[in-house]
């Protein structure tokens, strides 16, 4: 009688070297974790504690950081600028109000929202990008002139010239006699080397005033407010915006249609009272107007900001409309002078305030929560706006905005997105979708590849990092402090945590000036993985027996494992101490009979894991 032989069951094993990241779906793999604090992919493919933070100097109630040819501190209205070239740093005590800060760089200044000032960081000077002048009881004086700004006093007038006139002498020559000085009337001068009359044409309008000019610059455009021009029937477009084609400290000019019974006078305005003098002197008139003539330089108020391609590109969700400044001038926000260099603005038909500004691909970028608007061109005439119904940025997370290897990332209401050009792609598939939208305010900085991302929820904050070349996600501590601002310099991160400014990458030439000494690392870093279920893979014949942990850890590291059978209380299976050199340890553990088991790794100091081995048994006995 022949009995069929059943084969034995062997143990087997497993081993991974090869390690993934964070993972907090149901989806999370032996390779990955389920939850854990300070691990990082840069040793891929082991698995390693993230690299310890410098402390450079103790920082308290920080408005506004920004790097351009060194380092941006605004806090309580005090401007600090630390040159990267090792010079004195320059403060500015007072000069803006307190508050968050919206801060963008242009050629070598900073631009201040919503303070409205610039910092020039050649000059190391605070400049405020709109100006005014007026408004008050100061007399100013409106007069029409020609091209290079020179006015006339007119000698005589009449319909024919004189006959026997002196060199210079200034005739005005009238349609007639009954309105001499309609704008219709022409101005003469007399060459007596030419022996003849040559006419001027008188286009242009001088305003003059003490100390009207000091603040405005050629080629700025201005806004004109309660002239008497047109009460006094002068001309009727001197209101508005208008072009300075010359400016000096008392006078500017701008350019104006000749018209009007008075055209050729001068007004004298003094507040809500104006007086028209005729250019001979002898006839006068009064008048009043509502309000006293004022000239402003306006700039719009604006939430988000940007730069490319020589302009400064803000929004504005009161008016749901878009800016661009002037090329290379963050001064003049509405010059239109139908040329290249223009300011541009456009109305959007998108629902809802806008959420975050960008530039990523030579594209200029406005993001709603559920809407992305596209600029794009090389100047006014050809700018192009298109709208995508997409994910946008989320409300509060305008700060995590950040362009990492050609590549635009930011937080949206659904989770953490990628946008290459084309169409957003979320990469946070493997992160809790209901934390992410249940997110106040995030802030976002880069690094290495590496984008970080941190998130608040009412008083827990948390920083996510993303690494770009690989697709894997880590969670890092967001700091001591009960809030976080990043700021990338291209080459190091900093990191504000409320109480202290930090460095999270290796020391580079630009910490040494902002360190108050040579900048002291964290003494201890502790650290935090726990595994996802292990054995849902296996079959009912075999079970987890044994587990090998290799790791290598740095002097001053201890380490503890623990493990939760069936999802019950943690036990502690094994310890280890790197006293005062690099050790590669071994770990063996052997877990108690269990269907799933979990693992948890924590401790403080460096380590990385390089290798877990895991041994199956099979289950005998019934079980």
């Amino acid at each position: 009688m022949y009995l069929p032989e059943l084969p034995g069951l062997k143990n087997s094993s497993k081993q991974t070297r090869v390690f993934g990241g964070l993972n907090e779906t149901f989806g999370c793999t032996e390779a990955e974790y389920a939850a854990g604090e300070n691990f990082s992919s840069r040793d891929f493919p082991a698995l390693s504690t993230r690299m310890p933070r410098r402390k450079l100097r103790d920082l308290d109630g920080v408005d506004g950081m920004y790097h351009l040819n060194g380092f941006v501190l605004i806090r309580a209205g005090e401007l600090t600028y630390t040159p990267d070239s090792g010079e004195e740093p320059v403060t500015l005590s007072g000069a803006l109000e307190t508050g968050k800060k919206a801060l963008v760089g242009i050629g070598t200044k900073v631009l201040i929202f919503p303070d409205k000032k610039a910092f020039d960081t050649a000059d190391h000077t605070l400049t405020a990008l709109g100006a005014a002048w007026g408004g008050g009881g100061d007399a100013v004086e409106v007069m029409p002139c020609d091209a290079d700004g020179n006015t006339y006093t007119v000698a005589s007038w009449g319909g024919t010239e004189p006959e026997e006139p002196q060199d210079g002498q200034v005739f005005l020559k009238v349609e007639s006699a009954s309105s001499p000085w309609n704008a219709d009337g022409v101005l003469e001068v007399y060459s007596s080397s030419l022996e003849r009359w040559s006419s001027v044409t008188l286009d242009y309008c001088r305003i003059n005033a003490e100390g009207i000019g000091k603040d405005f610059a050629d080629w700025d455009t201005v806004t004109v407010e309660g002239s008497a021009a047109a009460a006094a029937d002068v001309c009727e477009d001197l209101d508005g915006e208008k072009v300075l084609y010359k400016v000096s400290e008392d006078w500017l000019m701008v350019r104006v249609t000749p018209g009007g019974e008075h055209y050729y006078g001068r007004l004298l305005q003094t507040g809500r009272q104006a007086v028209w003098t005729s250019l001979d002197g002898k006839t006068t008139q009064s008048y009043t107007v509502e309000k006293a003539l004022q000239c402003t330089r306006r700039v719009p108020d604006m939430d988000y900001l940007t730069e490319c391609d020589n302009r400064v590109w803000g929004c504005a969700s009161g008016d749901n409309v878009i800016y661009a400044c002037k090329l290379g001038d963050p001064t003049n926000w509405f010059s239109y002078r139908n040329t290249a260099a223009d300011s541009y603005a456009v109305t959007v038909g998108s629902d809802g305030n806008f959420t975050g500004a960008a530039t990523c691909m030579g594209y200029v970028l406005f993001f709603k929560e559920n809407s992305l608007h596209k600029l794009c061109g090389t100047k006014p005439s050809d700018f192009q706006l298109s709208s995508l119904r997409c994910r946008g940025v989320a409300k509060g997370a305008a700060e995590s905005l950040c362009v990492l290897n050609e590549t635009l990332y930011y937080l949206s209401p659904e989770g953490v997105m990628a946008w290459d050009g084309s169409l957003p792609v979320k990469v946070s598939g493997v992160l809790d979708a209901e934390g992410l939208a249940e997110v106040q305010r995030a802030a976002g900085g880069w690094l290495d590849g590496r984008y970080y991302l941190c998130l608040w929820t009412g008083e827990e904050g948390r920083l996510l990092v993303y690494d770009t070349e690989r697709g894997l996600w880590n969670q890092e501590d967001p700091g001591s402090g009960k809030q976080l601002e990043m700021l990338s310099s291209g080459r190091q991160l900093y990191l504000w945590d409320g109480t202290a400014l930090w460095a999270a990458g290796p020391a580079r030439d630009e910490d040494a000036v902002m360190a108050e000494e040579t900048g002291r690392a964290e003494a201890a870093l502790p650290f935090q993985l726990v595994t996802g279920d292990i054995g849902l893979d296996q079959t009912e014949d075999k079970y987890l027996s044994r587990v090998v942990l290799r790791l290598d850890a740095q002097p001053g590291t201890w380490l503890e494992v623990w493990a939760s059978c069936d999802g019950g209380p943690w036990e502690k299976l094994a310890s280890a101490l790197a006293r005062e050199e690099k050790e590669k340890l071994c770990i063996p553990l052997v877990p108690r009979r269990h269907d799933t088991i979990r693992f948890r790794l924590s401790g403080t100091g460096q380590v990385t894991l390089r290798s877990v081995s895991r041994t199956f048994a099979a289950a005998k006995g019934g079980l």
